[in-house]
């Protein structure tokens, strides 16, 4: 589950890292991935209106793209569960 309180370390690191991200389980909209022991997250833009993803660097700090790096696979398989939080918009937190 995101929180305001997660963070990015290194964000060459991350960017660098074969990442496998998935559907959060807590959070619609977004996915969940491990990068040298740190989760990380990546947000589903509300597209076209903002850009296709953003990976949350944490207090308040967001990397927008289009496309990801090309060592990070975004699973969109099974979509969320009904059990998760509502969508909240871009840069709200619970």
């Amino acid at each position: 589950m995101v929180t305001r309180a997660a963070t990015v370390p290194d964000l060459e690191a991350a960017l660098g890292a074969k990442v496998d991200f998935c559907c959060d389980p807590d959070d619609d909209g977004w996915y969940r991935g491990t990068a040298d022991g740190t989760v990380i997250f990546v947000r589903m833009g509300n597209f076209p209106d903002e850009e296709a993803y953003s990976l949350y660097l944490g207090h308040g700090r967001w990397m927008d793209f289009t496309c990801p790096p090309k060592n990070w696979r975004i699973d969109t398989t099974g979509g969320w569960p009904s059990t998760a939080r509502a969508r909240l918009p871009k840069g709200q937190f619970w």
